[in-house]
């Protein structure tokens, strides 16, 4: 990867090393985030797997390449050959991210988020629940996204991920242009700049039913939900932070399997956000 003071914005960080990566915001003055460098050792060995504790963490990834991310030097080294630049776009930094935010004392799930009355509004579900090609349908209806596969908050904000979306297939019915990722494992879309941070709203959770139902989640269940959801559990957590997401509104989101289901899908969550439920202001 070229060598570079520049630093880029994504997951709520400031992240240098990465100017050749055309996913990634510039980001602006100084502002006291958390900045990470991020390098690769193509020929190095990684150091012995360990923890993860509050200074170190080591860890294979699930392409089989090694990850070490030092806090101390607020750097991060990826062992192995250099990756493309669409492949640090996303997965890697994601994975970068989870840790340095959670060092910081903020919360990471895999799940997107979109943008509805100023707010951001998160979509939880499994890996294959659709919630990359829920929110592809809500941005080709010029609805923002703020995050594709990890959602990064401080309890109160959530953070914008890199400016792309990656699809496993086609959506029917719309035209983002997507181009082939990921070892043309995925289709990327390239997604518009948007704020870096905005309040979360609440949470959606995605999954397949025989009707579509947007039903309210309790706030008793909702806690119990997000804390085992939360990305790399084996990470320290604030309770802080958790108890405040746990106030947020959250619905389950029932839909067919279906593409003819995705108006009716779209139908459920503008009435879900048009409900005056608990928001904090």
């Amino acid at each position: 990867m070229p060598n570079s003071d520049t630093d880029r914005y994504a997951y709520g960080l400031r992240v240098r090393g990465l100017d050749h990566v055309v996913e990634l915001a510039p980001a602006g003055p100084p502002d006291g985030r958390p900045t990470v460098a991020i390098r690769s050792d193509p020929t190095g060995t990684p150091p012995q797997p360990g923890g993860p504790d509050e200074r170190r963490c080591v860890r294979m990834l699930a392409d089989g390449r090694w990850m070490s991310v030092d806090r101390d030097r607020a750097r991060a080294t990826l062992y192995g050959p250099t990756p493309a630049p669409d492949l640090l776009a996303h997965p890697y930094l994601a994975a970068v991210a989870t840790i340095v935010n959670r060092w910081s004392s903020r919360e990471t799930f895999h799940a997107g988020a979109f943008v509805g009355g100023g707010r951001a509004w998160a979509v939880l579900g499994a890996r294959t629940a659709g919630k990359s090609s829920l929110l592809a349908v809500l941005a080709a209806d010029g609805v923002p996204v703020l995050a594709d596969d990890a959602l990064i908050t401080d309890g109160r904000y959530a953070f914008a991920g890199p400016r792309c979306l990656d699809l496993r297939e086609p959506v029917p019915g719309i035209d983002l242009a997507p181009l082939p990722a990921r070892y043309a494992t995925r289709l990327r879309v390239a997604l518009p700049p948007v704020a870096d941070r905005l309040p979360l709203g609440g949470w959606f959770f995605l999954r397949w039913g025989g009707e579509s139902a947007a039903v309210p989640v309790a706030p008793t269940d909702l806690l119990a939900r997000l804390a085992a959801l939360r990305t790399w559990p084996a990470l320290s957590s604030d309770p802080a932070v958790l108890l405040a997401l746990s106030a947020l509104p959250a619905w389950d989101l029932v839909r067919p399997k279906e593409w003819a289901a995705v108006e009716m899908t779209r139908r459920l969550l503008d009435r879900a956000l048009a409900t005056p439920v608990g928001v904090p202001s």
